[in-house]
């Protein structure tokens, strides 16, 4: 019983969460990807030299966080116990 306890708040404390991040990051990167076609749109008109560093600004911004969201996640992998695999006798 209280395997089935831990079992249920691993899944409300972690599972459930993490499956709400990852659409998060699916829906970005579809926001990202559209973001991309306009871009190309834009970079074929004239005098877009302002944006061009308001637009570099949020990029490095986004790619500081991509690069924490990497850290996080790498760290969130190396925290949760794997799986053990029986030894073999080959």
């Amino acid at each position: 019983m209280m395997t089935e306890a831990f079992s249920g708040n691993v899944e409300m404390a972690i599972v459930l969460p993490l499956s709400v991040v990852s659409h998060q990051l699916l829906k970005i990167e579809s926001e990202l990807r559209l973001l991309n076609m306009k871009a190309l749109h834009v970079d074929r008109q004239r005098d877009h030299g302002h944006h061009t560093q308001l637009i570099n600004a949020r990029l490095e911004t986004i790619n500081a966080s991509l690069d924490s969201i990497r850290d996080l996640v790498a760290e969130l992998g190396a925290d949760i116990p794997r799986k053990r695999t029986p030894e073999r006798d080959d």
